[in-house]
């Protein structure tokens, strides 16, 4: 059912060819954490992933967690530009133990706009910023729900507009929590600099491929 609307708010973002290209659509719950966060997998250069999270009956889902390959560390971008509430992205460190890291974070990219937009390199005096190519980790929630370490909130964010640093106290711990509210919905996440993580296995696209023409007869 999950993957059936999935395909129905795809339509109506008109993005409908997203699912031909290069590009990831969320497989059951992208998790929460580094450890389970989900890899994107494929071929080429990853230009949009689209998910939703849940508020309804059941077990809530407040937020997904994506693994990614920034290849271009100077130009790179993620941004949302459709999105049916009000998101906020999360960039995380990935260590090899699997731990997450805070490094940047934005609400809004401006004072018209509830998307965030996420470029190389906060804006509020932090100086936190993407160096290095590598795996990372990309979260999104609603706006007032925020990631957690063992001494408190990650981040800072004192305006919605800054592209916010590991500013606070929990900053220079990993990544174990989230608190704050948490909103449902359907997004779409535009990226640019950024390719899958990893190369699928053997017959692993056809595998996908199969299983999304199967959903579409059904539907």
């Amino acid at each position: 059912m999950r993957n059936r609307c999935a395909l129905c708010v795809l339509a109506m973002f008109g993005v409908s060819n997203a699912l031909a290209g290069p590009d990831w659509v969320e497989v059951d719950d992208a998790g929460s954490f580094t450890r389970d966060a989900q890899a994107v997998v494929g071929v080429g250069s990853l230009r949009t992933i689209f998910g939703s999270l849940s508020s309804g009956a059941g077990i809530p889902d407040f937020e997904d967690m994506y693994l990614i390959r920034i290849t271009d560390p100077l130009n790179f971008r993620f941004e949302i530009r459709n999105a049916n509430f009000n998101p906020t992205l999360w960039l995380f460190n990935v260590t090899r133990a699997d731990e997450g890291f805070g490094l940047l974070a934005n609400d809004d990219e401006s004072i018209d706009s509830l998307f965030p937009r996420l470029d190389r390199a906060a804006t509020d005096g932090s100086g936190a910023a993407v160096t290095n190519a590598g795996i990372y980790a990309i979260a999104i929630t609603a706006s007032g729900r925020a990631p957690t370490s063992r001494s408190g909130l990650i981040f800072n964010l004192l305006s919605s507009t800054e592209i916010s640093g590991p500013d606070g106290p929990g900053g220079i711990n990993p990544h174990d929590g989230w608190t704050g509210d948490g909103n449902g919905g359907s997004y779409l996440i535009e990226l640019e600099g950024v390719t899958y993580v990893d190369v699928p296995a053997p017959g692993t696209l056809a595998l996908a491929a199969g299983a999304l023409a199967a959903r579409r007869r059904r539907g």
